[in-house]
């Protein structure tokens, strides 16, 4: 649960930056329904036949948490320099 949490806020950046950028919230509903299909549609078929991978992909893996973080690190900041 601890890197949901972490994807979740994470996202909330990236997402936010769009919506203050554009001025609409269709960029950041768009932005959460793409996430879903790969997340939860394209994902998990190609790395079932890995064992251990469910600690590392999907919703609750690692890797979607260190990069959802990385990216939301980004966003904040660029949100910050540009004064949204």
């Amino acid at each position: 649960m601890t890197t949901f949490y972490v994807v979740i806020i994470s996202m909330s950046y990236i997402m936010t930056y769009y919506t203050f950028k554009s001025n609409s919230l269709w960029p950041a509903v768009i932005f959460h329904a793409v996430s879903n299909v790969y997340i939860q549609k394209i994902f998990p078929p190609v790395t079932t036949e890995v064992e251990g991978a469910e600690y590392w992909l999907g919703e609750y893996g690692i890797m979607f948490a260190i990069v959802t973080c990385v990216f939301g690190i980004y966003y904040g900041r660029k949100a910050i320099r540009e004064k949204l």
